[in-house]
């Protein structure tokens, strides 16, 4: 719930986690709904979901605020007159006692919840959750703050699960380095062998997710099967089998080879870094980053000659191979990785124009250099390079580590 959500730069972004929270207990999800701040909408909404049994998940709109008007809504559509819950009093009580916070009248509507309803405790925050269940199903009423959400959210899991009762059986692979319509034209004519298995692509600048689900007896192993001749068919394009993030995967591989990486970046100003970061334990194999954003950065951090960074071009091949060679050097590690280029919407020349970016890798045995030329606006351009930054330190360590077997025997 939200009327932020309907309106530009407040952007919706919890139904994609929940979703896939929601299909690891085998609930797949029919819909997703934004409903402005109004009682009437929200109870709306949820009597029109009522109408096919099932899970409802509400979430926003239980706080103390003026806009707060989900409590009243789902107990109008539910035709349950709002009581308070005497255990959800006690620990809201307790909760503005902690953080000073008097307790008034607004503050204590938190605390109320439909008749026939269960609370649903909420151990960080101030609003109480619900699930109220009857023969139309299971409405389950929570806040809309992401970390109290998804807290209260997985401890519902196991009712959720039982209630599911193990129907829906889900996998995800993740692929990079080819498009969407070039990943389904790849496996095609394999996903026709399995009719009981759907399969769904989704995309994402420079990467791919394939999504496999089935239902009823037998549905584990036709999935099982179905996955085994997807990783067959696409090889080196298969990021993970199991779903497993392109930085998670980047960092497993430079942890198991016991080296370390370092990151140069132009145009994407650290994402790349901030990326790797994002996984718990990055700080094993990911020893520094830098942004260069001009040639001055490239030259005092990098240690690029200023003749030849001014011959080449900020963005060349020559360039993206001295950031890497540079930032290794600075941070004392095996592995260097750059990203330079024009992420636009201006900036391009005849010779580089916008979208133009080059990314390369060095290491101990050897280096990778490449190019493209990507479409999109300035965002996506940025996503786009460094998701293929990832990818390229990801296939390198690949054909490294192989190389260095074959040698050995």
């Amino acid at each position: 719930m939200g009327t932020e959500l309907l309106r530009p730069g407040r952007p919706e972004t919890h139904s994609e986690r929940l979703t896939a929270l929601l299909r690891t207990v085998g609930l797949d999800v029919e819909s997703r709904r934004i409903v402005p701040d109004r009682r009437e909408a929200i109870a709306e909404a949820v009597r029109d979901a009522r109408r096919r049994p099932g899970v409802i998940l509400v979430t926003g709109g239980i706080g103390p605020t003026r806009d707060d008007r989900t409590r009243e809504a789902v107990s109008e559509a539910l035709g349950r007159p709002l009581v308070t819950d005497r255990a959800a009093e006690r620990a809201l009580r307790a909760w503005c006692r902690r953080h000073r916070i008097p307790f008034t009248r607004d503050q204590a509507r938190q605390a109320r919840i439909p008749r026939g309803a269960r609370r649903v405790a909420n151990r960080v925050g101030s609003a109480a959750g619900f699930r109220y269940a009857d023969r139309g199903g299971v409405v389950l009423v929570l806040p809309g703050v992401l970390g109290e959400l998804r807290l209260m959210l997985e401890r519902q899991l196991p009712r959720l699960r039982r209630l599911a009762g193990g129907r829906l059986v889900t996998v995800s692979l993740r692929t990079a380095g080819r498009g969407e319509s070039r990943i389904d034209r790849a496996i095609a004519r394999l996903v026709r062998r399995f009719p009981e298995v759907e399969v769904t692509t989704l995309a994402a600048p420079g990467e791919v997710v394939i999504q496999l689900s089935a239902q009823g007896a037998g549905a584990a192993g036709n999935v099982a099967a179905c996955r085994r001749a997807i990783v067959q068919k696409l090889r080196e394009d298969l990021v993970s089998a199991a779903g497993e993030s392109l930085e998670s995967v980047v960092l497993r591989h430079l942890r198991k080879r016991r080296m370390r990486i370092a990151v140069a970046e132009s145009c994407t100003a650290g994402l790349v870094c901030a990326r790797l970061a994002s996984v718990p334990g990055a700080s094993h194999a990911l020893a520094a980053g830098a942004v260069c954003y001009n040639n001055h950065a490239k030259q005092r951090i990098l240690s690029i000659p200023g003749r030849a960074l001014r011959k080449h071009g900020a963005v060349s091949r020559w360039t993206a191979l001295a950031m890497a060679r540079g930032v290794a050097a600075l941070a004392e590690s095996a592995i260097g990785v750059a990203v330079t280029g024009i992420a636009g919407p201006s900036g391009g020349t005849p010779r580089a124009p916008v979208g133009t970016v080059h990314w390369a890798v060095v290491g101990p045995n050897g280096f990778s250099a490449g190019h493209r030329l990507l479409p999109g606006d300035r965002e996506k351009v940025r996503v786009h390079s460094a998701s293929i930054a990832l990818d390229q330190v990801r296939r390198f360590l690949i054909s490294t580590g192989e190389a260095a077997r074959r040698k050995r025997r």
